[in-house]
């Protein structure tokens, strides 16, 4: 990729969603009592409520990065918002813009907006392309879930540093957890 993001064609943006459908249970609702998500890899869930201002810009700044050590080689990763359009996103290099007008032969010229890290108003996805990790941000609960041994580990540090509030997690010996 020559620039941070590719934007899908439909066919892929419907294979991934249906993948995060079925693999991470995932079943979008406005209801805050309802679990967006089942995994049964290890994860933690941030509460972006309690976090400071400097805690989610702190966050957010090492965030990149920590996916780009999770992908070694791979290159790519998956960005989603939800109902909109999905990216190929190389967290490499940084993201310049969250807006792009594209032309489309079936839709016409729309604006297809990249994801933020924090999940304002939607939901906004980015996952290692076979789910094997991930960061799932959920707008109406305000929370960040942090799925995968790789981006556990790698994120983990940084949360201690951070003292970032832990609403829950499956997982021992990551941070927010009991070992």
């Amino acid at each position: 990729m020559e620039t941070f993001y590719t934007i899908l064609e439909e066919p892929e943006v419907r294979a991934i969603w249906d993948r995060i459908y079925e693999g991470l249970a995932f079943e979008p609702s406005i209801r805050k009592h309802v679990l967006p998500f089942q995994i049964s890899a290890p994860y933690l869930v941030l509460d972006l409520a309690c976090a400071s201002a400097e805690q989610l810009d702190q966050l957010f700044a090492e965030v990149p990065q920590a996916f780009s050590r999770c992908l070694g080689e791979d290159g790519w990763m998956y960005a989603l918002d939800w109902q909109h359009s999905g990216f190929r996103y190389d967290p490499r290099l940084p993201v310049t813009e969250h807006t792009h007008w594209v032309e489309d032969e079936h839709l016409g010229r729309y604006n297809a907006y990249f994801p933020d890290l924090y999940p304002d108003g939607d939901y906004y996805f980015f996952v290692q392309r076979d789910l094997k990790w991930g960061w799932l941000g959920h707008p109406w609960r305000q929370e960040i879930w942090i799925f995968g041994d790789p981006l556990l580990d790698a994120l983990s540090p940084t949360l201690e540093r951070l003292g970032f509030p832990v609403k829950r997690g499956k997982t021992e010996g990551y941070y927010g957890t009991e070992s």
